[in-house]
């Protein structure tokens, strides 16, 4: 039988070279992002198909949005759970139950949006940890994951129970792996605590 060999700096040149492959993708990807919301800016009103279906889209969004409907609700947290996009969910919420809606007509779709942005916030940690540093920036990333390492679950807890940045939370517990299902057991817990103490805020003061 035949004996593989290996040199000892095999399994090292074999990571780099995957780093540098995903680092040249990495910032491929990201001039074509760029390109394209630069033409968009300035094509916007154009007959390129591309730019005019991607205005349906987001008139459709806005529209859903600001009429505060169901499918309002959800795009709401759907979009506005991610954690580079900030939008004032809180104050949305309140926007909504204002609307005249039943408050649990207002809470499922508002729970299932945020249930599928966190889920995307952490596996972007997960998955791309590296990158992630950067699109946090290094000083709120290591400032985060200082409050993790004292606090532990509490700060997660407490993160989603207040209007502080869960979401990028989120992202450095993707990066660091922390348990799937207690992280979904205190940021619903977390985040149903905050939603039900506005609510009852609102309906009763």
């Amino acid at each position: 039988m035949k004996t593989i060999s290996f040199k000892e700096n095999k399994i090292f040149s074999y990571d780099r070279l995957n780093k540098i492959a995903f680092g040249i993708f990495v910032i491929f990807l990201a001039a074509l992002l760029v390109l394209f919301g630069v033409s968009y800016f300035f094509l916007r009103n154009s007959d390129i198909f591309i730019f005019k279906y991607l205005n349906i889209i987001i008139s459709h969004i806005t529209l859903q949005i600001s009429g505060s409907s169901i499918l309002g609700i959800f795009y709401t947290t759907l979009i506005g759970g991610i954690f580079f996009i900030s939008v004032p969910l809180e104050v949305l919420f309140v926007k909504f139950i204002k609307a005249g809606h039943p408050l649990l007509i207002v809470l499922i779709p508002y729970f299932i949006g945020l249930i599928i942005s966190f889920t995307v916030n952490y596996y972007i940690g997960f998955k791309l940890s590296g990158l992630s540093k950067k699109l946090v920036s290094p000083k709120k990333f290591y400032k985060l994951k200082g409050v993790l390492n004292k606090y532990g679950p509490w700060a997660i807890l407490f993160f989603n129970a207040t209007p502080l940045p869960a979401q990028l939370l989120t992202v450095i517990l993707g990066v660091f792996r922390y348990n799937k299902t207690r992280f979904y057991v205190l940021f619903l817990i977390g985040q149903f605590v905050k939603y039900m103490a506005i609510s009852v805020f609102y309906y009763f003061f």
